[in-house]
């Protein structure tokens, strides 16, 4: 080996070392999510039995037919590993159950079929389709996880942007093994890959002590009664039902503090408890609701006097509130939702 084969070797070494450091700090940790630590732990495990079986590949002269077995099987599980972390993460009460174990149904099966039926180890055109299947198995998967945690929106930018972080690498780690199979990309790419995400991951930890949770309670400390918080959220939902309260352009936090007879912090702790807004998030989705019912309702109405009809003090804000809602200007709305 050359002196950038002994470089690439320590490298992906240095990352499988890592990631067992990762899991036993997941596993032991009393910060975040228990349920969403235990699976980044698993999804760590199940890409560390894929990596280490590339490592030993490409730098042995062989590999024992239990290692090959162990690490494909791992590599089918990669995909439902990063579903269920990304459902934990969703998901505020999310609960690992016995359905769950059907995502890892086809991993089971595969390793079955590996061990009994020789011709699929032995005959190349059906091995390269089996593996071409762990493939797409894996990218359905990628893309379920993605439709999953882009369903947040606006609302958690932070975890969608880590969630996304970590999805892009495991669609690069995808790609450097469909690129091998279809155009003889170097296989150890993989493992690089893979250590780099290791190192991301570990800078997460550092800084915040877990990697992504969302169900962390920001208000812990807060000191708020929950029969308080209770008897708040049903006054919040009966005040911000009242329509006219919402298009008032002076609403305020402030305001909306005074109306619920509470403290700015405790109205903050309630309003984003109740509805995971913030305050001015939800006041412009309910805003733009309306104005949406407007424009519609009322076709020979002025855009301007509705933006100042439901609370915005000028033209320039309420169109960019819009299309940041809806993706679309108000005046195209109303032109491509005429009947």
């Amino acid at each position: 080996m050359n002196y950038w084969d002994y470089t690439i070797l320590f490298g992906s070494i240095i990352g499988i070392v890592n990631s067992l450091l990762l899991m036993i700090y997941s596993l032991s940790t009393s910060k975040g999510n228990r349920t969403t630590n235990y699976l980044f732990a698993f999804l760590v495990f199940v890409l560390t039995l894929r990596v280490s079986k590339s490592i030993i590949l490409t730098y042995s002269d062989g590999i024992h037919d239990f290692l090959l077995t162990i690490g494909l099987s791992g590599f089918m599980a990669i995909g439902p590993a990063y579903y269920l972390y990304t459902q934990s993460i969703i998901k505020r009460k999310f609960t690992l159950s016995s359905k769950d174990s059907i995502h890892l149904l086809p991993a089971i099966i595969f390793t079955f079929l590996w061990v009994k039926l020789d011709f699929i180890r032995t005959n190349g055109d059906v091995w390269h389709l089996f593996y071409r299947s762990i493939l797409l198995q894996y990218m359905i998967y990628i893309v379920l996880s993605v439709q999953t945690f882009n369903a947040l929106k606006d609302s958690h930018p932070k975890i969608r942007r880590d969630l996304s972080i970590i999805g892009w690498f495991l669609l690069a780690i995808w790609f450097s093994y469909a690129l091998n199979e279809v155009a003889g990309f170097p296989y150890i790419s993989g493992a690089i890959l893979y250590s780099l995400l290791i190192y991301f991951s570990i800078i997460i930890l550092i800084n915040k002590g877990f990697l992504i949770d969302m169900t962390a309670p920001k208000y812990a400390k807060s000191g708020v009664d929950e029969t308080v918080t209770s008897k708040l959220a049903e006054n919040l939902v009966r005040i911000l039902s009242d329509e006219s309260i919402i298009t008032d352009s002076q609403l305020s936090m402030k305001k909306l503090s005074k109306l619920l007879n509470a403290s700015p912090h405790a109205t903050s702790q309630v309003l984003n408890e109740a509805t995971g807004f913030t305050f001015f998030e939800l006041i412009a989705d309910r805003r733009i609701s309306i104005a949406c019912k407007k424009l519609l309702n009322n076709k020979e109405e002025p855009i301007a006097q509705i933006a100042y009809g439901v609370g915005y003090n000028s033209l320039s804000a309420f169109n960019t509130a819009f299309k940041k809602q809806m993706n679309v200007t108000p005046s195209q709305y109303r032109k491509e939702n005429a009947q």
